[in-house]
């Protein structure tokens, strides 16, 4: 295999850390795989781990590495997990801390766009604020079922008097079309303020 490409356990092994660690590090993107995605290339994994570090851990990560190159000059032999691969606690909780932040500022990055364009579409008028919303439409049916509730008084002596179904069926009409067309007039005039 060429001398660039590793497998993640490899990868691991080069790093002096856990497999689950370099896991975390593909899972942030941080790694650059092969085209099947089975392996990594080492070299360009390497630049985009340096490429995307956070600069505020960067004394986190020369402390452990000075930690790691004590251990192996006093001869201490590496710890291992149950795989037998060599764990470094202390590059693990870097690399899951970089890990967080990368994903911390990813999910911050996409609420702000999100909030930009809930900002900008409201602006346009695309968007409307809820709440301005139901208390515009509940006003609206109140209107309304106030205009409704009141027909019987306002139609029931004039419906009585007539003799002609055609014009009594008429005159329901008339006074359910002209309710319904204020009811239209206004959720128009919300529409309008909200465009200006």
């Amino acid at each position: 295999m060429d001398g660039n490409i590793a497998t993640f356990s490899e990868f691991a092994r080069m790093l002096g850390v856990k497999p689950s660690a370099v896991t975390a590090l593909k899972k942030a993107d941080r790694l650059v795989l092969t085209a099947d995605g089975k392996h990594l290339l080492v070299a360009e994994s390497q630049q985009r781990m340096r490429d995307t570090s956070d600069p505020s851990k960067a004394g986190v990560v020369e402390r452990h590495a000075a930690t790691r190159t004590a251990r192996q000059g006093e001869g201490e032999d590496a710890a291992q997990d149950d795989d037998g691969e060599p764990v470094d606690d202390a590059g693990d909780a870097a690399t899951g801390e970089v890990g967080r932040y990368q994903s911390s500022r990813a999910r911050r990055e996409h609420y702000l766009a999100l909030s930009a364009q809930r900002d900008y579409e409201l602006e346009i008028g695309k968007l409307m604020v809820a709440a301005d919303v139901v208390a515009a439409v509940s006003s609206t049916l109140t209107v309304l079922r106030t205009t409704l509730e009141r027909l019987p008084d306002v139609l029931g002596p004039q419906l009585a008097a007539e003799n002609d179904e055609g014009r009594v069926r008429a005159v329901l009409v008339d006074a359910i079309e002209h309710a319904l067309e204020d009811t239209a007039r206004q959720f128009a005039t919300l529409a309008k303020r909200e465009d200006a």
